[in-house]
């Protein structure tokens, strides 16, 4: 008999999203699952599968505990975050104290401190250290080994030094989608509906001090096992494709190949990507958009080029603004990220930051507070400068900041960003703009309630 694993997204108080790098809460009432349960419902697929997400569902925490009572699972994988660690945890040891079965965390905070979380949490038995790791299912079926992808106790609490091979080509069983409800996913980028996500690549090679993303060695997928992926979503009748990587233009031969391989087998998705400013190329943009691309999402983070270089973004502010001018050329989207207060900013370079939003015309712009992600090299030099307590571990980069620099206080950065998000969003000659490219009184409802949901909160 198969034993019964469950992949749990956990009840919470707002609408959090998770992507394994970060957690976070919808600035708006935008949705979609955790890349890395999608992820694990392939690597896992030998296993008797089922997902609750409680946030898609909408379940209070007695409902979710319900239905996991009801289902008697054998192990349990939950994701979590920085966001939702202490909400994730407290569900977590209810769910120990109400049925016993293994459970897994899973999270990019794990690789760097996962003695640390094991320890705060007794309910959980183990950490995912690699999400692709063959031993994951080892461990669910009980071989006694010692294991270099997960951290877990034994007699003690044992911690591995996984050997993630940076530049790593790899392969993963194609994700069991149908256990998501995809038809609730919400993006204001989606062109058409239903959408799932698709990841390609693992970690990032560029070393953004304030991402953690640079910090987990970068490793790619074959692309005819994406192409595979991208059949079989096709079946299930998505029509619109997040390729949720990091930086999904990291190599250009890449991309071509997966664009060209996509027409080719005839998967006419539309769809949407994260893209590095200094990978932009009209050659790119073009293929890409040939393929079904319509929206690029490039971080962008500070005006200021000296910013820019402190925190090894590998972009000049003229590599930025050439990026957006192609895709802007070829009618592609465009949202850009910024960051508001980051140290070294004043509130002058913010201003700047506001500025140079609305000259780079994107289509939309985010704006969040610095986090100090654990893994990242800001958050070690925050805490070197004294800047954060190293025992502050919760926080989301869309609320109030924990943090800040000489420059600037967190109440001075909290409202630059609610101006940056007024100055941008409310210019008459936006809302104008954004209203006419509406198609329908569907896609004009659907923007009302983003933006109301955006300014209330």
């Amino acid at each position: 008999m198969r034993k019964r694993v469950l992949l749990l997204h956990c009840p919470g108080d707002k609408i959090y999203l998770h992507d394994y790098y970060t957690s976070y809460s919808s600035k708006a009432n935008y949705y979609w699952p955790p890349s890395d349960l999608i992820i694990l419902s392939g690597v896992l697929r030998e296993f008797e599968l089922t997902v609750i997400d409680a946030i898609a569902e909408k379940l209070r925490p007695f409902e979710c505990m319900k239905k996991i009572i009801d289902l008697k699972p054998d192990a349990i994988i939950f994701t979590t975050g920085s966001a939702t660690w202490d909400n994730d945890i407290r569900f977590i040891n209810e769910v120990r104290q109400r049925h016993s079965c293994l459970i897994l965390g899973s999270s990019s905070m794990f690789l760097f401190e996962a003695r640390y979380f094991l320890e705060k949490a007794p309910s959980v038995d183990a950490l995912i250290l690699d999400l692709i790791s063959s031993e994951i299912v080892e461990f669910i079926q009980g071989r006694k080994k010692a294991y270099q992808t997960i951290a877990y106790r034994n007699k003690g609490i044992f911690i591995p030094t996984p050997d993630l091979k940076r530049g790593q080509n790899f392969s993963i069983p194609v994700p069991h989608h149908e256990l998501f409800n995809f038809r609730q996913n919400k993006s204001p980028l989606a062109k058409r509906k239903p959408f799932s996500l698709v990841i390609t690549s693992l970690g990032c090679p560029y070393t953004c001090s304030f991402c953690v993303a640079g910090s987990i060695p970068y490793r790619y997928r074959n692309i005819d096992n994406v192409i595979e992926e991208l059949k079989y979503l096709k079946s299930l009748g998505i029509r619109e494709i997040m390729f949720n990587d990091p930086t999904f233009t990291v190599s250009k031969k890449r991309v071509f190949e997966l664009c060209q391989k996509m027409k080719e087998n005839g998967l006419d998705f539309t769809w949407v990507c994260n893209a590095h400013a200094a990978t932009v190329s009209e050659d790119l943009v073009k293929t890409m958009k040939m393929a079904g691309c319509h929206t690029m999402m490039i971080g962008v983070e500070s005006s200021q080029e000296e910013i820019l270089k402190k925190y090894s973004k590998g972009a000049t502010k003229d590599q930025i603004k050439r990026a957006f001018q192609i895709c802007q050329k070829y009618k592609i989207r465009t949202l850009a990220y910024f960051i508001i207060g980051l140290p070294g900013e004043t509130k002058q370079s913010v201003l700047e930051i506001i500025k140079l939003a609305k000259e780079l015309d994107c289509d939309y712009a985010s704006f969040t507070v610095p986090t100090p992600d654990i893994g990242s090299r800001m958050r070690q030099e925050a805490i070197e400068k004294g800047w954060l307590d190293e025992k502050i571990k919760i926080f989301d980069s869309t609320c109030f900041p924990v943090f800040c620099s000489a420059e600037l206080t967190k109440e001075e950065i909290w409202n630059l960003r609610q101006r940056a998000f007024r100055e941008f969003y409310l210019r008459p000659a936006y809302l104008l703009k954004k209203i006419t490219s509406l198609r329908s009184l569907k896609e004009f409802f659907f923007f009302l309630d983003q933006a109301l949901a955006m300014f209330l909160r």
